[in-house]
Protein backbone atom coordinates (compact mmCIF):
# COMPACT_ATOMS: atom_id res chain seq x y z
CA UNK A 1 0.00 0.00 0.00
CA UNK A 2 2.00 1.68 0.87
CA UNK A 3 3.32 2.82 -0.79
CA UNK A 4 3.19 4.66 2.37
CA UNK A 5 7.09 3.36 1.39
CA UNK A 6 9.20 6.39 0.79
CA UNK A 7 11.73 6.77 -1.37
CA UNK A 8 13.45 9.56 -3.41
CA UNK A 9 11.17 10.89 -6.04
CA UNK A 10 12.07 10.34 -9.62
CA UNK A 11 10.11 12.01 -11.75
CA UNK A 12 8.30 15.61 -10.64
CA UNK A 13 4.72 15.85 -10.47
CA UNK A 14 4.71 18.51 -13.01
CA UNK A 15 3.66 17.79 -16.66
CA UNK A 16 2.77 14.06 -15.26
CA UNK A 17 -0.87 15.06 -15.10
CA UNK A 18 -1.22 15.82 -18.68
CA UNK A 19 0.71 12.94 -19.87
CA UNK A 20 -1.25 10.51 -17.73
CA UNK A 21 -4.56 11.51 -19.92
CA UNK A 22 -2.98 10.03 -23.17
CA UNK A 23 -4.57 6.79 -23.14
CA UNK A 24 -8.21 7.87 -22.51
CA UNK A 25 -11.18 7.89 -24.86
CA UNK A 26 -12.86 5.47 -26.91
CA UNK A 27 -12.55 1.67 -26.89
CA UNK A 28 -9.79 -0.25 -29.30
CA UNK A 29 -8.88 -3.34 -28.75
CA UNK A 30 -6.24 -4.05 -31.23
CA UNK A 31 -3.66 -5.78 -29.72
CA UNK A 32 -1.83 -7.24 -33.26
CA UNK A 33 1.81 -5.61 -33.28
CA UNK A 34 1.02 -3.91 -36.22
CA UNK A 35 -1.39 -1.78 -34.31
CA UNK A 36 -0.55 1.81 -33.25
CA UNK A 37 -0.87 5.64 -33.57
CA UNK A 38 -0.81 7.83 -37.02
CA UNK A 39 1.88 7.16 -39.16
CA UNK A 40 2.65 3.90 -37.49
CA UNK A 41 3.80 5.67 -34.57
CA UNK A 42 3.69 3.29 -31.08
CA UNK A 43 0.63 4.15 -29.19
CA UNK A 44 1.71 5.41 -25.43
CA UNK A 45 0.09 3.69 -22.54
CA UNK A 46 0.66 5.45 -18.56
CA UNK A 47 1.89 3.48 -16.13
CA UNK A 48 1.02 5.36 -13.43
CA UNK A 49 3.12 4.56 -10.22
CA UNK A 50 4.43 5.63 -6.96
CA UNK A 51 7.49 7.50 -6.71
CA UNK A 52 10.75 5.78 -6.98
CA UNK A 53 14.52 6.32 -6.79
CA UNK A 54 17.00 5.81 -10.14
CA UNK A 55 17.36 1.93 -8.68
CA UNK A 56 13.63 1.35 -8.85
CA UNK A 57 12.96 3.07 -12.37
CA UNK A 58 15.77 1.36 -14.01
CA UNK A 59 15.08 -2.21 -12.46
CA UNK A 60 11.09 -1.92 -13.67
CA UNK A 61 12.34 -0.84 -17.03
CA UNK A 62 14.76 -3.71 -17.47
CA UNK A 63 12.10 -6.39 -16.01
CA UNK A 64 9.32 -5.29 -17.01
CA UNK A 65 8.55 -2.45 -19.52
CA UNK A 66 11.35 -2.91 -21.73
CA UNK A 67 10.31 -6.43 -22.58
CA UNK A 68 6.80 -6.02 -23.30
CA UNK A 69 7.37 -3.04 -24.84
CA UNK A 70 10.03 -5.18 -27.53
CA UNK A 71 7.18 -8.00 -27.81
CA UNK A 72 4.88 -5.06 -28.64
CA UNK A 73 6.29 -2.77 -31.48
CA UNK A 74 2.64 -1.21 -31.77
CA UNK A 75 2.35 0.13 -28.18
CA UNK A 76 4.89 1.63 -25.65
CA UNK A 77 3.98 1.65 -21.71
CA UNK A 78 5.40 4.70 -20.05
CA UNK A 79 6.16 5.13 -16.16
CA UNK A 80 4.69 8.08 -14.89
CA UNK A 81 5.78 8.76 -11.30
CA UNK A 82 4.87 10.92 -8.33
CA UNK A 83 5.32 11.34 -4.61
CA UNK A 84 1.27 12.19 -4.17
CA UNK A 85 0.42 9.82 -6.87
CA UNK A 86 -2.65 8.75 -4.90
CA UNK A 87 -4.56 11.89 -4.51
CA UNK A 88 -3.43 13.17 -7.92
CA UNK A 89 -5.07 9.75 -9.18
CA UNK A 90 -8.14 10.12 -7.26
CA UNK A 91 -8.60 13.53 -8.76
CA UNK A 92 -8.10 11.82 -12.60
CA UNK A 93 -10.30 9.45 -12.10
CA UNK A 94 -13.23 11.50 -10.99
CA UNK A 95 -12.89 14.07 -14.25
CA UNK A 96 -13.08 10.33 -15.66
CA UNK A 97 -9.39 10.57 -17.13
CA UNK A 98 -6.43 9.59 -15.66
CA UNK A 99 -4.10 7.40 -16.70
CA UNK A 100 -4.29 4.20 -18.59
CA UNK A 101 -2.85 1.44 -16.03
CA UNK A 102 -2.54 2.57 -12.59
CA UNK A 103 -0.80 1.20 -9.61
CA UNK A 104 -3.21 1.57 -6.19
CA UNK A 105 -1.70 1.52 -2.47
CA UNK A 106 -3.48 -1.88 -1.83
CA UNK A 107 -6.80 -3.97 -2.59
CA UNK A 108 -9.08 -1.22 0.02
CA UNK A 109 -7.73 1.92 -1.97
CA UNK A 110 -9.50 -0.08 -5.44
CA UNK A 111 -12.71 -0.24 -3.52
CA UNK A 112 -12.72 3.22 -3.81
CA UNK A 113 -13.04 3.44 -7.39
CA UNK A 114 -14.89 0.13 -7.94
CA UNK A 115 -18.32 2.20 -6.35
CA UNK A 116 -18.00 4.69 -9.68
CA UNK A 117 -17.37 2.75 -12.01
CA UNK A 118 -13.81 3.86 -12.59
CA UNK A 119 -11.67 0.62 -12.90
CA UNK A 120 -12.70 -2.19 -15.09
CA UNK A 121 -13.99 -5.73 -14.08
CA UNK A 122 -10.76 -8.27 -14.40
CA UNK A 123 -12.78 -11.25 -13.61
CA UNK A 124 -13.06 -12.76 -17.06
CA UNK A 125 -9.13 -11.69 -18.53
CA UNK A 126 -7.80 -13.26 -14.85
CA UNK A 127 -9.80 -16.77 -15.67
CA UNK A 128 -9.29 -16.54 -19.47
CA UNK A 129 -5.56 -16.34 -19.16
CA UNK A 130 -5.02 -18.78 -16.17
CA UNK A 131 -3.93 -16.11 -13.55
CA UNK A 132 -6.03 -17.58 -11.50
CA UNK A 133 -4.21 -20.54 -10.97
CA UNK A 134 -0.78 -18.63 -10.79
CA UNK A 135 -1.83 -15.73 -7.64
CA UNK A 136 -1.81 -17.27 -4.29
CA UNK A 137 -5.58 -17.39 -3.67
CA UNK A 138 -5.69 -15.41 -0.49
CA UNK A 139 -3.70 -12.13 -2.39
CA UNK A 140 -6.81 -12.63 -5.17
CA UNK A 141 -9.37 -13.38 -3.03
CA UNK A 142 -7.96 -9.45 -1.00
CA UNK A 143 -8.80 -7.71 -4.49
CA UNK A 144 -12.77 -9.16 -5.61
CA UNK A 145 -15.16 -6.73 -4.73
CA UNK A 146 -18.83 -8.20 -4.54
CA UNK A 147 -16.85 -11.04 -5.57
CA UNK A 148 -15.68 -9.98 -9.17
CA UNK A 149 -11.47 -8.64 -9.21
CA UNK A 150 -10.77 -5.40 -10.09
CA UNK A 151 -7.17 -5.49 -9.36
CA UNK A 152 -4.23 -7.73 -9.21
CA UNK A 153 -1.73 -7.57 -6.77
CA UNK A 154 1.48 -6.46 -8.02
CA UNK A 155 3.29 -7.69 -4.67
CA UNK A 156 3.14 -9.33 -1.60
CA UNK A 157 4.91 -8.23 1.92
CA UNK A 158 4.80 -8.82 5.55
CA UNK A 159 6.02 -6.37 8.71
CA UNK A 160 8.64 -7.71 10.11
CA UNK A 161 11.08 -6.62 13.19
CA UNK A 162 14.38 -6.21 11.82
CA UNK A 163 17.66 -6.61 14.01
CA UNK A 164 21.64 -5.49 13.96
CA UNK A 165 22.96 -8.55 14.34
CA UNK A 166 25.99 -7.59 15.22
CA UNK A 167 25.34 -5.50 18.35
CA UNK A 168 22.95 -8.55 19.41
CA UNK A 169 26.01 -10.51 19.48
CA UNK A 170 27.77 -7.75 20.69
CA UNK A 171 25.48 -7.22 23.91
CA UNK A 172 24.46 -11.06 24.20
CA UNK A 173 20.90 -9.83 23.17
CA UNK A 174 18.57 -12.17 21.56
CA UNK A 175 15.42 -11.82 19.35
CA UNK A 176 12.38 -11.35 21.35
CA UNK A 177 9.78 -13.80 21.15
CA UNK A 178 7.37 -12.58 23.95
CA UNK A 179 5.86 -9.41 25.33
CA UNK A 180 8.73 -10.04 28.68
CA UNK A 181 11.63 -10.85 26.39
CA UNK A 182 10.88 -7.51 24.24
CA UNK A 183 10.62 -5.21 27.64
CA UNK A 184 14.04 -6.93 28.96
CA UNK A 185 15.33 -5.98 25.83
CA UNK A 186 14.20 -2.84 25.28
CA UNK A 187 15.08 -2.15 28.67
CA UNK A 188 18.47 -2.77 28.34
CA UNK A 189 19.37 -1.14 25.16
CA UNK A 190 18.38 1.97 26.34
CA UNK A 191 20.47 1.67 29.37
CA UNK A 192 23.01 1.81 26.87
CA UNK A 193 21.80 5.45 25.43
CA UNK A 194 20.58 3.79 22.15
CA UNK A 195 16.46 3.82 21.15
CA UNK A 196 15.00 0.61 21.03
CA UNK A 197 13.18 0.24 17.98
CA UNK A 198 13.21 3.07 15.02
CA UNK A 199 10.44 4.24 13.16
CA UNK A 200 9.03 7.08 11.97
CA UNK A 201 5.62 8.86 10.75
CA UNK A 202 5.95 12.79 10.20
CA UNK A 203 6.37 12.79 6.26
CA UNK A 204 3.66 9.93 5.86
CA UNK A 205 0.88 9.76 8.33
CA UNK A 206 0.02 6.42 6.40
CA UNK A 207 2.70 4.49 8.05
CA UNK A 208 1.00 4.56 11.56
CA UNK A 209 -1.01 1.99 9.90
CA UNK A 210 2.24 -0.57 10.45
CA UNK A 211 2.18 -0.72 14.09
CA UNK A 212 -1.61 -0.67 14.50
CA UNK A 213 -1.17 -3.40 12.18
CA UNK A 214 1.09 -5.70 14.35
CA UNK A 215 -0.63 -4.68 17.91
CA UNK A 216 -3.86 -5.91 16.35
CA UNK A 217 -2.09 -9.27 15.23
CA UNK A 218 0.00 -9.70 18.05
CA UNK A 219 -2.16 -8.87 20.52
CA UNK A 220 -5.92 -9.79 19.39
CA UNK A 221 -4.63 -12.17 17.30
CA UNK A 222 -5.71 -13.48 14.24
CA UNK A 223 -8.62 -15.45 15.10
CA UNK A 224 -10.21 -11.96 16.30
CA UNK A 225 -8.54 -9.80 13.93
CA UNK A 226 -10.84 -11.65 11.43
CA UNK A 227 -13.92 -12.03 13.40
CA UNK A 228 -14.26 -7.90 13.36
CA UNK A 229 -13.84 -7.48 9.75
CA UNK A 230 -16.39 -10.42 8.63
CA UNK A 231 -18.72 -7.91 11.66
CA UNK A 232 -18.61 -10.89 13.88
CA UNK A 233 -17.16 -8.88 16.07
CA UNK A 234 -17.10 -5.28 16.97
CA UNK A 235 -13.81 -3.21 17.30
CA UNK A 236 -14.83 -1.84 20.46
CA UNK A 237 -14.47 -5.40 22.42
CA UNK A 238 -11.92 -5.32 25.33
CA UNK A 239 -9.40 -7.50 23.10
CA UNK A 240 -8.78 -4.38 20.22
CA UNK A 241 -8.71 -1.70 23.85
CA UNK A 242 -5.93 -3.72 25.03
CA UNK A 243 -4.05 -4.04 22.19
CA UNK A 244 -4.82 -0.54 21.13
CA UNK A 245 -3.73 0.22 25.06
CA UNK A 246 -0.37 -2.26 24.31
CA UNK A 247 0.64 -0.27 21.79
CA UNK A 248 0.47 2.69 23.56
CA UNK A 249 2.36 1.67 26.76
CA UNK A 250 5.13 0.78 23.87
CA UNK A 251 5.12 4.22 22.73
CA UNK A 252 5.15 5.58 26.31
CA UNK A 253 7.74 3.28 27.07
CA UNK A 254 9.86 4.60 24.70
CA UNK A 255 10.44 1.75 23.04
CA UNK A 256 8.80 2.99 19.59
CA UNK A 257 11.63 5.71 18.83
CA UNK A 258 12.13 7.19 21.61
CA UNK A 259 8.29 8.57 22.21
CA UNK A 260 9.26 10.69 18.71
CA UNK A 261 7.72 8.75 15.83
CA UNK A 262 5.59 11.84 15.28
CA UNK A 263 8.57 13.79 14.90
CA UNK A 264 10.86 11.56 12.65
CA UNK A 265 10.79 10.45 9.30
CA UNK A 266 10.57 7.35 7.76
CA UNK A 267 13.81 7.61 6.28
CA UNK A 268 15.22 9.53 9.16
CA UNK A 269 14.04 6.00 10.68
CA UNK A 270 15.97 4.27 8.43
CA UNK A 271 18.85 6.47 9.00
CA UNK A 272 19.13 5.61 12.98
CA UNK A 273 19.01 2.22 12.21
CA UNK A 274 21.66 2.33 9.59
CA UNK A 275 24.01 4.29 11.73
CA UNK A 276 23.03 2.03 14.57
CA UNK A 277 22.03 4.41 16.99
CA UNK A 278 18.58 2.00 17.17
CA UNK A 279 19.48 -1.74 17.01
CA UNK A 280 15.89 -2.30 15.72
CA UNK A 281 13.98 -0.65 13.22
CA UNK A 282 9.98 -2.06 12.20
CA UNK A 283 8.99 -1.97 8.94
CA UNK A 284 7.94 -4.21 5.80
CA UNK A 285 9.82 -6.43 3.40
CA UNK A 286 9.84 -3.46 0.78
CA UNK A 287 12.92 -3.04 2.23
CA UNK A 288 14.53 -5.91 1.62
CA UNK A 289 16.16 -4.15 -1.82
CA UNK A 290 17.37 -0.75 -0.16
CA UNK A 291 18.73 -2.12 3.10
CA UNK A 292 20.98 -4.37 0.91
CA UNK A 293 22.27 -1.25 -1.27
CA UNK A 294 22.42 0.78 1.82
CA UNK A 295 23.71 -1.54 5.25
CA UNK A 296 27.60 -1.95 4.79
CA UNK A 297 28.93 -2.28 7.90
CA UNK A 298 26.69 -4.44 9.67
CA UNK A 299 24.78 -7.81 9.30
CA UNK A 300 20.75 -7.66 9.60
CA UNK A 301 18.12 -10.04 9.87
CA UNK A 302 14.41 -9.65 10.68
CA UNK A 303 11.97 -11.66 12.75
CA UNK A 304 8.24 -11.30 13.29
CA UNK A 305 7.44 -9.14 15.98
CA UNK A 306 7.26 -10.64 19.40
CA UNK A 307 4.10 -12.44 20.55
CA UNK A 308 2.04 -9.01 23.44
CA UNK A 309 -0.08 -11.24 25.06
CA UNK A 310 0.41 -15.26 26.33
CA UNK A 311 -1.97 -17.54 24.35
CA UNK A 312 -1.16 -15.29 20.60
CA UNK A 313 1.97 -16.23 19.07
CA UNK A 314 4.79 -14.24 16.80
CA UNK A 315 2.40 -13.64 14.01
CA UNK A 316 3.74 -12.03 10.55
CA UNK A 317 1.16 -9.16 9.12
CA UNK A 318 0.82 -9.87 5.81
CA UNK A 319 -1.02 -8.78 2.54
CA UNK A 320 -0.84 -7.35 -0.92
CA UNK A 321 2.13 -5.03 -1.09
CA UNK A 322 0.40 -2.94 -3.72
CA UNK A 323 -2.21 -3.63 -6.31
CA UNK A 324 -2.78 -2.85 -10.01
CA UNK A 325 -5.67 -1.89 -12.50
CA UNK A 326 -6.68 -0.38 -15.81
CA UNK A 327 -8.98 2.64 -15.82
CA UNK A 328 -12.21 2.35 -17.10
CA UNK A 329 -11.63 4.95 -19.82
CA UNK A 330 -8.82 3.46 -21.58
CA UNK A 331 -8.47 2.94 -25.21
CA UNK A 332 -6.71 0.00 -25.02
CA UNK A 333 -8.56 -2.24 -22.13
CA UNK A 334 -6.60 -5.48 -24.22
CA UNK A 335 -3.07 -4.50 -24.35
CA UNK A 336 -3.13 -2.97 -20.53
CA UNK A 337 -4.30 -6.43 -19.56
CA UNK A 338 -1.12 -7.86 -21.59
CA UNK A 339 1.04 -5.91 -20.02
CA UNK A 340 0.15 -7.19 -16.61
CA UNK A 341 -0.44 -10.43 -17.37
CA UNK A 342 3.37 -9.89 -19.03
CA UNK A 343 4.39 -9.36 -15.43
CA UNK A 344 3.72 -13.29 -14.44
CA UNK A 345 4.49 -15.08 -17.48
CA UNK A 346 8.44 -14.85 -17.00
CA UNK A 347 9.28 -16.36 -13.68
CA UNK A 348 13.28 -16.82 -14.10
CA UNK A 349 13.34 -13.20 -15.07
CA UNK A 350 11.15 -12.12 -11.64
CA UNK A 351 13.69 -13.87 -10.00
CA UNK A 352 16.71 -12.07 -11.32
CA UNK A 353 14.58 -8.45 -10.60
CA UNK A 354 14.03 -10.06 -6.71
CA UNK A 355 17.64 -10.61 -6.32
CA UNK A 356 18.38 -6.50 -7.37
CA UNK A 357 15.60 -6.13 -4.77
CA UNK A 358 12.15 -5.84 -6.10
CA UNK A 359 9.47 -7.36 -4.26
CA UNK A 360 8.21 -10.51 -4.94
CA UNK A 361 4.66 -11.29 -6.98
CA UNK A 362 2.67 -13.36 -4.96
CA UNK A 363 3.07 -16.66 -6.66
CA UNK A 364 5.57 -20.00 -6.46
CA UNK A 365 9.05 -18.89 -7.34
CA UNK A 366 11.36 -22.05 -7.25
CA UNK A 367 14.34 -21.37 -5.58
CA UNK A 368 16.62 -22.28 -8.29
CA UNK A 369 15.74 -19.45 -10.33
CA UNK A 370 17.04 -16.67 -7.87
CA UNK A 371 20.99 -16.21 -9.09
CA UNK A 372 23.24 -17.17 -6.42
CA UNK A 373 24.68 -13.93 -6.26
CA UNK A 374 21.30 -13.27 -4.71
CA UNK A 375 21.64 -11.46 -1.09
CA UNK A 376 21.59 -14.26 1.50
CA UNK A 377 19.49 -12.60 4.09
CA UNK A 378 17.15 -11.50 1.20
CA UNK A 379 16.46 -14.88 0.07
CA UNK A 380 16.28 -16.14 4.09
CA UNK A 381 13.55 -13.36 4.60
CA UNK A 382 11.34 -14.16 1.00
CA UNK A 383 11.25 -17.92 2.11
CA UNK A 384 10.05 -16.90 5.60
CA UNK A 385 7.07 -15.26 3.30
CA UNK A 386 6.54 -18.13 1.38
CA UNK A 387 6.02 -20.38 4.07
CA UNK A 388 3.75 -18.16 6.26
CA UNK A 389 1.33 -17.74 2.82
CA UNK A 390 1.41 -21.57 2.84
CA UNK A 391 0.17 -21.42 6.35
CA UNK A 392 -2.22 -18.52 6.81
CA UNK A 393 -2.57 -19.64 10.24
CA UNK A 394 0.46 -17.89 11.04
CA UNK A 395 -0.39 -14.84 9.17
CA UNK A 396 -1.80 -11.69 10.39
CA UNK A 397 -3.37 -8.81 7.91
CA UNK A 398 -2.09 -5.70 7.13
CA UNK A 399 -4.55 -2.87 7.26
CA UNK A 400 -3.84 -1.47 3.78
CA UNK A 401 -4.83 -4.78 2.48
CA UNK A 402 -7.60 -5.47 4.77
CA UNK A 403 -9.43 -2.52 5.86
CA UNK A 404 -11.98 -0.62 4.12
CA UNK A 405 -10.94 2.54 2.94
CA UNK A 406 -12.46 5.22 5.70
CA UNK A 407 -11.73 2.87 8.61
CA UNK A 408 -8.30 3.00 7.96
CA UNK A 409 -8.25 6.35 6.77
CA UNK A 410 -9.43 7.45 10.28
CA UNK A 411 -7.34 4.68 12.16
CA UNK A 412 -4.32 6.01 10.54
CA UNK A 413 -4.69 9.41 11.22
CA UNK A 414 -5.76 9.63 14.85
CA UNK A 415 -3.31 6.92 16.81
CA UNK A 416 -0.96 9.33 17.96
CA UNK A 417 -3.74 11.24 19.14
CA UNK A 418 -4.00 8.69 21.84
CA UNK A 419 0.28 8.86 22.16
CA UNK A 420 -0.10 12.41 22.55
CA UNK A 421 -3.33 12.23 25.41
CA UNK A 422 -5.22 13.75 22.79
CA UNK A 423 -7.86 10.81 22.70
CA UNK A 424 -8.28 7.94 24.38
CA UNK A 425 -8.39 3.85 23.15
CA UNK A 426 -12.13 3.96 23.98
CA UNK A 427 -13.38 7.18 22.04
CA UNK A 428 -10.66 5.81 18.85
CA UNK A 429 -12.47 2.26 18.89
CA UNK A 430 -16.06 3.56 19.15
CA UNK A 431 -15.36 6.27 16.30
CA UNK A 432 -13.28 2.95 14.65
CA UNK A 433 -16.75 0.93 15.04
CA UNK A 434 -18.91 3.68 13.46
CA UNK A 435 -17.15 4.00 9.94
CA UNK A 436 -16.85 0.54 9.79
CA UNK A 437 -20.47 -0.47 10.26
CA UNK A 438 -21.07 2.07 7.66
CA UNK A 439 -18.30 0.44 5.02
CA UNK A 440 -19.68 -2.96 5.80
CA UNK A 441 -23.15 -2.53 5.21
CA UNK A 442 -21.84 -1.11 2.16
CA UNK A 443 -19.87 -4.12 0.88
CA UNK A 444 -16.99 -1.88 0.93
CA UNK A 445 -14.62 -4.40 3.38
CA UNK A 446 -12.33 -6.45 1.19
CA UNK A 447 -12.55 -10.33 1.04
CA UNK A 448 -10.92 -11.77 4.32
CA UNK A 449 -8.57 -15.14 4.21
Amino acid sequence: MKNFKKVLALLLCAGMAASALAGCGEKNNDTSGAAGGKDGEAVKLIWFTEQMDDIQHERWMKYVVTPFNEANPGYEVEISATADYEQVLKVQMAAKNGPDICNMGGPTITSEYVKGDKVLDLTDYVTESGLDKVIFQWALDSCKVDGKIYSIPNSYEALMLWYNVDMFEENGWEPPTTYEELETLCNAIQDKGLIPIAFGTSDFKAINEQFVSVAFADYAGRDNVVKALNGEMKWTDPVFKSSIDCLNTMWQNGWINDKKSHAISDEDSNALFYSQQAPMRMTGTWQLGTYANQIQDFEYSAVPFPSLRDGVPPTLPLGAGGVVAINANTKYPDVCWKFIQSMFDNKELHAQSVAEGAQTLPMDIPEELYPESMNPVDKEIIGMLEETQKDLSAAGHVMWTYWPAETRQYMMDNIEKIYLGELTSDEYLEKTQEIFEKELADGKVPAVS
